[in-house]
């Protein structure tokens, strides 16, 4: 009780200084004079390494087989599309809209040709890629519906290709399945029922598994990929969204690996990333909670919502989208030990370390809140970007 009563007494002796003259600086929101920036949620930014912009919302990343080009899918409030980043340059070379687009983005193994998740379109876009100029052209659509015409509630998110490029899963958030699709013939030729609004997909190196994130069964569930069945499922924690397959497993006390890989999943309404072991036989086990908030008795916040790894497999970097951060992990012991963290833009939404160990990072929100000195003008309604609206519709937050 008495600390309490301390607490409120130097609230007090604050706000008598307060009132006797000793405000500090009003902050407004904008550039800061030491190249900060204040957002308007009241966190300062001040992001790490070069800023290379793209559209609205950047959610994911892919890059060619060449290594020159970095692909970006934004699928914010603009009509979405994929940008073609330069590595070498750090520029945009080159912006391709698409009908629609959510989170699914993909390059095939054995080819320059890309595949985009249509999120409400019910659809997976191919475009070809020239390995020379960045150039994207849309070459194939693939429903992942029986019928376009009646697709229902389909929403297509994440996509992966098989390593022989013959087929192609998509992640059917609304309908809790993952569409199949023969890449030689175009057709759609399966529907495999996987937990509630699958998130990410990943395919075991060799091809045999496939394992899907499931955001409301806060679990990884684990399919054949050839036929579809299950083969497990493994709760990890609410909202489990990115995930990283990593072939090398951490050195058990004896000095002998127990595992032959382990798999990273980040759980984004939690502050923690979860390891699991892969066995011999595919099966799964929890080997540690990794926690990646700045203190251990930290609430609920960091939103790890996207993984990746150096390419020596000692490094794992989180980013934690509500922290403005991308938290560094030494993964090369037995046990998981958090380094530090990299200061971001306004909420990471995905990471990747290029072969030459440059991490990516992709700022969901940008570098800063704008203001909106002529809105909103509630006897105006703004016309959104979609729907014919002008691009500098005042007072409308998405436009400015």
């Amino acid at each position: 009780m008495k600390s309490l009563l301390f607490l409120a007494a130097a609230a007090a002796g604050a706000l008598f200084l307060q009132d006797a003259g000793h405000n500090p600086a009003q902050m407004h929101v904008g550039p800061l004079p030491d190249g900060g920036f204040l957002l308007n949620s009241g966190w300062t930014i001040r992001p790490a390494g070069e800023q290379v912009p793209v559209d609205t919302f950047p959610m994911s990343t892919a890059v060619s087989n060449n290594g020159k080009y970095l692909l970006v899918l934004n699928g914010g409030y603009n009509p979405p599309s994929v940008s073609v980043i330069d590595i070498a340059q750090k520029r945009e070379v080159g912006r391709t809209h698409l009908p629609d687009a959510w989170l699914g983005l993909a390059v095939s193994p054995k080819n320059d040709l890309v595949y985009v998740g249509g999120g409400s379109q019910a659809t997976i876009y191919e475009l070809s890629l020239n390995p020379d100029t960045g150039a994207l052209a849309r070459t194939r659509d693939f429903p992942a519906v029986a019928d376009l015409h009646s697709k229902g509630v389909a929403f297509i998110g994440d996509v992966a290709v098989s390593a022989d490029a013959h087929l192609l899963y998509a992640a059917d958030l609304y309908n809790d399945s993952i569409a199949v699709v023969n890449l030689q013939s175009g057709r759609l030729i399966d529907h495999w029922k996987t937990g509630r609004r699958p998130y990410r997909i990943i395919l075991s190196p060799d091809g045999r598994q496939m394992v899907v994130s499931s955001w409301a069964d806060a679990a990884v569930y684990q399919h054949d990929a050839n036929s579809g069945a299950l083969l497990g499922k493994t709760r990890v924690a609410p909202h489990p969204t990115d995930m990283l397959w990593l072939n090398k497993a951490a050195p058990s006390e004896q000095g002998q690996p127990s595992y032959v890989a382990r798999l990273f999943v980040a759980a984004a309404n939690t502050n923690s990333v979860y390891a699991l072991g892969v066995t011999s036989d595919g099966q799964l086990n929890m080997l540690e909670s990794i926690n990646v908030s700045l203190t251990p008795m930290h609430p609920l916040g960091m939103t790890p919502s996207a993984v990746a790894v150096d390419k020596r497999g000692t490094r794992l970097y989180v980013g934690c989208s509500d922290a403005n951060a991308v938290a560094v992990a030494d993964i090369s012991g037995e046990h998981t030990r958090v380094m530090g963290f990299i200061p971001t833009g306004w909420y990471p939404t995905a990471v990747r370390v290029l072969a030459d160990d440059q991490l990516i990072v992709l700022n969901g929100k940008g570098l800063g809140s704008r203001a909106n000195p002529d809105g909103p003008v509630t006897t105006k309604p703004n016309k959104p970007l979609y729907e014919g609206g002008p691009v500098t519709s005042p007072g409308y937050v998405a436009h400015i």
